[in-house]
């Protein structure tokens, strides 16, 4: 799953790295921009829903496959395109493939693992950083060798065929664990989560995180390009070091989560993300560049396993279907994000992604102080059980 999520990743990042050379040469301009880098948001968000469904009905293995095949398969059609609606149908198709295979393969994990699942969906959340550090680099150093931005979108996916190939070898690992995990369904059981009020705080919560961090995988590349006026080789370099930041921070204050109260954590990650968030905006030397890059993928992207890990525990067992309501409700933010930041652009582009950037990133912080901790309420109702139970046998 770690390696699936690297190459979903991957296919994402290309497109970042070489959004400048593509839309000079496929002729684009802000608003056909701000669509092909939502294209793959919008693939994701169609299905991403009716991913459990399909896997309960055909099988998680056989849906993670195509997920995989499906979206390696069409980030190689991308480097074909001539023009505009090419570009746009392809991307679109991609993130159909995205969206089956993401919460399938997250579910799995959080289920599997338990009482370890914020440590656990940490170490899942670390291959899209992977992913994300290794997709411009690679997109970087093809382009640097052949200045053609096609030849990327035809050499980056060639890395699917190894999650693809190893989830085949490990049918029976997957298998193992299927059926534990509640089916992603449509209507009353859906219905019921929703109306819990911790459940629609923290797709809330999801929601503002995705769309505070979404520029970072879409943008971050442009923005050193466009307002630092670094090269598109360097930017694209200088983007794929920023991810090993976040991938620390999912591992380390995940797996403390496990052990802390994570609605807390989430509260303080969220007012250090906007701080972060803050201290890049207003950086203009290399160094603190680099260092304010690193701080803020560092806590933003620490939120994502500790809230579905939170999700996993609001929502009575009911994980697919929980984990699927959180995963659209990211797949929203990653539609609207870009296409609003693209659409600030002819204010420029900084002005366009801080404003991006800070709004939802204070609005984490105002949703995380709703939320509440099902674990500490858990304890609180145990100990008071046990009280009880003591005083009756006193008595």
């Amino acid at each position: 799953m770690f390696l699936g999520y690297a190459v979903y990743a991957i296919d994402r990042t290309v497109l970042s790295a070489m959004i400048v050379p593509m839309s000079s040469s496929l002729r684009l301009d802000n608003t056909q921009l701000g669509f092909l880098v939502a294209a793959q948001y919008i693939g994701v968000l169609a299905v991403v829903y009716f991913a459990g469904i399909l896997s309960d009905k055909y099988g998680r293995l056989k849906i993670i496959v195509a997920g995989l095949a499906v979206f390696t398969a069409f980030t190689w059609l991308i480097g074909l395109s001539n023009n505009f609606a090419e570009a746009f149908i392809f991307r679109f198709a991609s993130g159909v493939g995205e969206g089956v295979f993401w919460p399938v393969a997250m579910a799995s994990v959080a289920s599997y693992f338990g009482a370890r699942k914020g440590f656990a969906l940490g170490v899942f959340y670390v291959g899209f950083d992977a992913g994300s550090a290794t997709g411009p680099a690679l997109a970087g150093l093809v382009f640097s060798l052949t200045s053609e931005w096609q030849y990327t979108f035809l050499v980056a996916p060639l890395i699917g065929l190894v999650p693809i190939a190893m989830a085949l070898l490990q049918r029976n690992s997957v298998g193992a664990i299927e059926g534990a995990v509640d089916r992603l369904s449509i209507g009353r059981d859906a219905l019921r989560l929703i109306r819990q009020r911790n459940v629609a705080l923290v797709m809330s919560f999801a929601f503002v995180a995705t769309w505070a961090s979404v520029w970072q995988v879409t943008f971050l590349p442009l923005y050193f390009n466009k307002v630092l006026g670094y090269g598109i080789v360097y930017a694209a370099y200088l983007t794929s070091i920023v991810p090993i930041s976040g991938a620390v921070g999912k591992l380390a204050l995940g797996r403390l989560s496990d052990t802390h109260d994570r609605r807390r954590m989430l509260v303080l990650i969220s007012g250090l993300v906007v701080l972060a968030y803050l201290a890049f905006f207003g950086s203009t030397g290399i160094y603190f560049v680099i260092l304010a890059a690193v701080v803020m993928s560092f806590f933003s992207s620490a939120v994502f396993p500790i809230m579905q890990a939170l999700m996993a525990d609001s929502c009575g067992g009911r994980i697919g279907t929980a984990l699927g309501l959180n995963t659209t409700s990211q797949s929203v933010a990653t539609v609207l994000s870009p296409l609003i930041a693209a659409s600030l652009f002819r204010f420029g582009v900084g002005k366009a992604l801080a404003v991006g950037a800070m709004i939802p990133a204070v609005l984490m912080i105002v949703v995380a102080l709703l939320l509440k901790e099902p674990r500490m309420e858990a304890s609180v109702e145990t100990r008071k059980e046990e009280a009880a139970a003591t005083g009756l046998k006193a008595g």
